[in-house]
C-alpha cells in the first residue's frame, strides 16, 4: 500500500510543466514564429521575454492576451489494442502587462502577470493508469515588477523580481473498492508560493542586427497546508485519513540567448535557443501531517535532465498596418524514458506556428496566433508504477491579445 500512495504523490504539478505546460505563449506576436523574437519583437511582453529591451520601446502600453491550449493525449497499453484518450480541455494561460516612463528615455519600468507553466488533464476513472493518475490541473502565476536602463543608444539592460502563486488540484483512483466495485479516489489541492528574478541584455547594430541574452531564475514554490482528501470505504478509513500537507516544487531556471536580421526591406528573421536547466528537480518529497503505517511522507527520486529548445520565424511586414508571421522549432524532452508520468508522457517535439498583427490606428493593435505541437510517439514502463505502454499526444494552442499605445 505505502507503493500505491507514492503514485498519488508522483503526480505532482511539477510534472506538468516538464515541456506539456511550459506555456511560452505570453507574446502571441512570438507564439506566431514559434516562440523566436526575443531580440526583435521589441514591446510591452519584453518584460517577460527580455527586459533588457523594455528601455528601447519609444512608447508605454497596456497589452491583455490569453490562448486557449487544447491538449490532446492517448495511450495504449502494451498488448492491448484498446486506446485510451484524456477527455477535452482548454486551458487559458493569459498575459497582461503594462509599461511607463518618459518616451526615448534613458529608463522605463513596466508590471506583468502571466502564467509560464500550467495546464490540465483529465484521463477519466477506468483507464489503465487510473490508479497513477485521473485528473489533473495546475497554474503557476508569475507577478513581475520590472526596470529597464539604456546604457547607450545600442546596448540596454534590465530585470524584475518575481513573484508566483500556484495552484494545483490533481487525483488518482486508489486499489480499495466499495461493494459496487468503485475504487477509492485521492484528492490533493493546494496553493504554494514562490520568489525568483528574470534579467537580460539586448543589443542592436543599427536597425540591421539584434542580439538578446536573458535568464529566468528557478523559483523554489512551497506548497504548506495543503488538502488531502482520500474517499475510501468507512473500513478503511483510518487508514487514510483526511489532512494537509507540504511539499516543495522547483521550477526551473532558462537561458534564452536570441538573434534578429533582416532579410529584405520588409522581412525580418529570428532565432532563439534557450537551455532549461531542469536537473534541479532531482526528488519529489511530500510531508504529510497525518502519519499512518500506510499513509507515510514520501521521497522519490525523479532525475530529470536538462532541456534545450531551438526556435525560427520570419516576421513580414505586408505594410503600415498588417504584419505576417511563421516559424517552427523543436523542443528536447527533461524526461528520462522511465520517469514518464501521464501528467504530462513527455518526449521530444516538434512545432509549428504562424501569426497575424493589425494596427487599427497608431493606438491600438491586435495580434493572433496558433501554434501546433507534436509530442513524438514514447513506448515506456514506469520505474515506480510499472505502468508500461504507448503515449502519443497533440497540443493546439490558438490565441488573441490586444495593446493599447500612447
Amino acid at each position: 500500500m505505502k507503493r500505491l500512495l507514492l503514485s498519488l504523490l508522483l503526480a505532482s504539478p511539477i510534472l506538468l510543466h516538464a515541456q506539456g505546460s511550459q506555456v511560452n505563449t505570453q507574446s502571441q506576436k512570438a507564439v506566431g514564429m514559434a516562440g523566436a523574437g526575443s531580440a526583435l519583437l521589441i514591446d510591452e511582453t519584453s518584460i517577460f521575454y527580455n527586459p533588457g529591451a523594455l528601455v528601447k520601446m519609444d512608447h508605454n502600453a497596456i497589452q491583455v492576451g490569453a490562448s486557449a491550449v487544447m491538449y490532446r493525449s492517448a495511450f495504449r497499453e502494451n498488448g492491448s489494442t484498446e486506446s485510451h484518450d484524456t477527455k477535452f480541455q482548454i486551458s487559458p494561460p493569459f498575459g497582461a502587462y503594462a509599461t511607463f516612463g518618459p518616451k526615448n528615455s534613458w529608463w522605463k519600468a513596466g508590471i506583468g502577470v502571466y502564467t509560464p507553466f500550467g495546464g490540465s488533464v483529465d484521463w477519466g476513472k477506468e483507464w489503465p493508469g487510473r490508479f497513477s493518475l485521473t485528473h489533473l490541473s495546475m497554474r503557476a502565476i508569475y507577478i513581475q515588477p520590472t526596470v529597464s536602463f539604456k546604457i547607450t543608444d545600442q546596448f540596454s539592460l534590465g530585470g524584475g523580481f518575481v513573484y508566483n502563486i500556484g495552484l494545483v488540484d490533481l487525483g488518482r483512483a486508489l486499489p480499495v473498492f466499495y461493494p459496487d466495485g468503485t475504487a477509492g479516489q485521492a484528492t490533493l489541492k493546494g496553493t504554494g508560493t514562490g520568489m525568483g528574478y528574470n534579467v537580460g541584455v539586448h543589443y542592436n547594430l543599427e536597425d540591421q542586427f539584434a542580439i538578446s541574452l536573458s535568464y529566468r531564475s528557478k523559483v523554489v514554490t512551497k506548497l504548506e497546508g495543503g488538502d488531502a482528501t482520500f474517499e475510501v470505504p468507512t473500513s478503511l478509513a483510518a487508514n487514510f485519513p483526511n489532512g494537509k500537507f507540504d511539499a516543495e516544487l522547483p521550477l526551473p531556471s532558462t537561458f534564452n540567448i536570441g538573434i534578429a536580421f533582416p532579410l529584405s526591406d520588409k522581412v525580418q528573421a529570428a532565432i532563439d535557443g534557450s537551455l532549461i536547466n531542469y536537473d534541479i528537480y532531482k526528488e519529489l518529497v511530500f510531508d504529510y501531517e497525518n502519519n499512518t503505517p500506510v499513509l507515510q511522507d514520501t521521497r522519490s527520486a525523479k532525475k530529470y535532465q536538462n532541456a534545450f529548445s531551438g526556435k525560427a520565424g520570419i516576421n513580414y511586414d505586408v505594410n503600415d498596418a498588417l504584419a505576417l508571421r511563421v516559424g517552427a522549432g523543436y523542443v528536447y524532452t527533461p524526461v528520462q524514458s522511465k520517469y514518464v508520468y501521464p501528467e504530462t508522457p513527455d518526449n521530444n517535439r516538434v512545432m509549428a506556428a504562424g501569426g497575424v498583427s493589425y494596427k487599427f490606428n497608431p493606438k491600438w493593435e491586435m495580434s493572433a496566433a496558433y501554434v501546433f505541437q507534436k509530442i513524438l510517439k514514447r513506448t515506456t514502463t514506469n520505474a515506480e508504477t510499472l505502468l508500461h505502454g504507448a503515449y502519443e499526444t497533440n497540443i493546439h494552442a490558438p490565441g488573441i491579445s490586444l495593446s493599447y499605445k500612447w
